[in-house]
């Protein structure tokens, strides 16, 4: 029913016709309210894209490689790498190994009291080599 409608109408009181009255300002005001809203929309979903780029940007920024080496006391590397905090490889680097003469093992001796040289036991002991393992990582 339109307010012209209602105003014709025999048998309507003046609060029924007020109550038509506003129903149909608020029907105007929120149509048009409503009408701003889907103009405005298609701003709304650029600035929207234009900020998820942004902060896709910032993260892609953001994320960094940390490769952190420990030397362990026989002389092993253990390098871990992390990436954007979270360890992402691990993995160890054996150190060189080189042979020298066991000091608890007792000299083999001949039977006229020399060493023997060539029978000398032997151990591996790690060669620490510090510059080379850092660098070559």
């Amino acid at each position: 029913m339109n307010v012209t409608d209602i105003k014709g109408a025999a048998g309507i009181t003046n609060i029924e016709r007020t109550k038509a009255e506003g129903t149909d300002d608020f029907r105007c005001l929120f149509s048009g309210m409503v009408q701003e809203k889907l103009n405005s929309l298609t701003e709304t979903l650029e600035e929207m894209n234009a900020r998820r780029q942004e902060v896709k940007e910032l993260r892609d920024q953001q994320n960094f490689t940390e490769t952190v080496r420990h030397v362990l006391p026989d002389g092993t590397i253990l390098v871990r790498e992390y990436v954007d905090g979270k360890l992402d490889s691990s993995y160890r680097k054996k150190p060189h190994m080189k042979d020298v003469p066991d000091e608890n093992q007792p000299l083999p001796r001949a039977l006229d009291g020399t060493v023997l040289e060539s029978q000398i036991k032997m151990k591996q002991v790690p060669t620490v080599r510090v510059f080379e393992d850092f660098a070559g990582q």
